[in-house]
């Protein structure tokens, strides 16, 4: 392999594992979109981008550290207040870009756009979208010794960083040795009236929603210092369900997102 190509390939696995869900999740989040695209975007999508949504689900990771989109490394995840609103921060937060693509897609404005520019939008929406809906992507200025920065678990005797924890939940965890696609077959199976609730409302709507819930695990699931084997069972349960809950909160809006842009 040319050092060219291993150093780029370095660089796209550190900034995998430093910033996302793990592909596995965002591959995941991005199969459970694709089911639940319209006959109309799932065409107009293939169209653009060549390629399922998953292909290009941890595209914004390896592409973190280059030149051209060194800006967006810094819109993985989202800051909140103590009312659970998300926080501006000159712009460095995903819901903020989110809420700017889909603004300039929406009702044919994509038409206006060149080719290119409207890959690189979806390719960073099925990014940021699912990465909004990682528990460890949600911080809180409120917290006055924040416990993402200090937590750690022990797993098989190891310590596991909180952020590093969620990460990887999914794949290591929850349900080990599940595919992508025995994810959309075990929980892809909520019916119109429940995915419709879920994509209900705007992305600041769902980004307060995630900062309400998302308290959750930072407060009362994960024990410091403590093996994970040895947890309660009721923890690591309710851990598995916030994952799954968010991995289809995740696919669901993102499909929404993008069969409203497409509608027209």
């Amino acid at each position: 392999m040319k050092v060219r190509a291993l150093i780029a390939l370095c660089l796209a696995f550190v900034a995998t594992e430093a910033m996302a869900w793990s592909a596995h999740t965002h591959i995941t989040i991005g199969h459970i979109a694709e089911q639940h695209l319209s006959t109309e975007a799932k065409a107009k999508t293939h169209h653009y981008l060549r390629h399922t949504l998953a292909y290009y689900a941890v595209w914004q990771d390896d592409v973190a550290f280059s030149k051209e989109y060194a800006e967006t490394r810094y819109w993985h995840g989202v800051r909140y207040d103590a009312k659970n609103r998300y926080q501006y921060r000159e712009g460095r937060n995903a819901i903020t870009h989110i809420i700017r693509i889909w603004d300039e897609m929406k009702d044919g404005g994509y038409k206006k756009l060149t080719d290119s520019a409207i890959v690189v939008n979806l390719k960073l929406l099925i990014h940021m979208v699912g990465d909004m809906h990682c528990p460890s992507h949600n911080y809180y200025d409120d917290d006055p010794n924040p416990r993402y920065k200090r937590y750690s678990i022990l797993v098989n005797g190891k310590k596991v960083h909180w952020h590093k924890f969620w990460d990887r939940s999914a794949v290591q965890f929850f349900h080990k040795g599940w595919s992508s696609q025995d994810y959309v077959k075990n929980i892809d199976n909520l019916t119109e009236k429940q995915i419709a609730k879920i994509v209900k409302g705007t992305p600041e709507q769902w980004a307060k929603q995630n900062g309400r819930d998302m308290r959750e695990p930072y407060r009362t699931l994960l024990i410091p210092h403590v093996e994970f084997s040895d947890m309660p069972e009721e923890n690591k349960q309710r851990m598995c369900e916030i994952v799954d809950l968010q991995i289809l909160r995740g696919g669901y809006r993102l499909a929404h997102i993008i069969n409203d842009i497409f509608k027209y």
